[in-house]
């Protein structure tokens, strides 16, 4: 199926969704923080080895939204989910911290907590859309 870069800090929650896709048949790589993307020199290089790339916004060391900036850059084909439960400046930050992922260049977004059904479902539509 697709090759897969999946980058959140939280290890429980990366190491679910890991397990989930591929099961479901993708080839999945973890990292804890953007610097796989955004560091160089291997991050110019890491954007382009990945069918889609799903970043969380919100983690200690490099920014999500950083990091979609930096695959953008070298990678400008590649697809982006962006995920988020980040609640920074109020109730709605994390859809906020979505609504910025979208204007940033990702492809689509999921408000954590989500079901594996919507994880499922945006993986594909993100894979195969134009």
């Amino acid at each position: 199926m697709a090759k897969i870069l999946l980058i959140d800090d939280e290890d429980d929650l990366r190491e679910f969704v890991a397990i989930a896709l591929n099961y479901h048949g993708h080839e999945v790589t973890e990292a804890r923080s953007g610097r796989v993307i955004t560091d160089p020199p291997e991050g110019a290089a890491a954007a382009s080895d990945f069918d889609l790339i799903i970043t969380d916004i919100v983690m200690p060391d490099s920014e999500g939204l950083e990091t979609i900036v930096a695959a953008r850059k070298s990678h400008p084909a590649g697809k982006i989910i962006a995920i988020s439960g980040g609640n920074r400046g109020g109730d709605r930050a994390g859809v906020d911290y979505l609504q910025q992922a979208r204007l940033l260049g990702a492809d689509a977004t999921l408000c954590k907590p989500f079901s594996t059904a919507d994880l499922f479902r945006t993986v594909e539509q993100t894979l195969h859309a134009a």
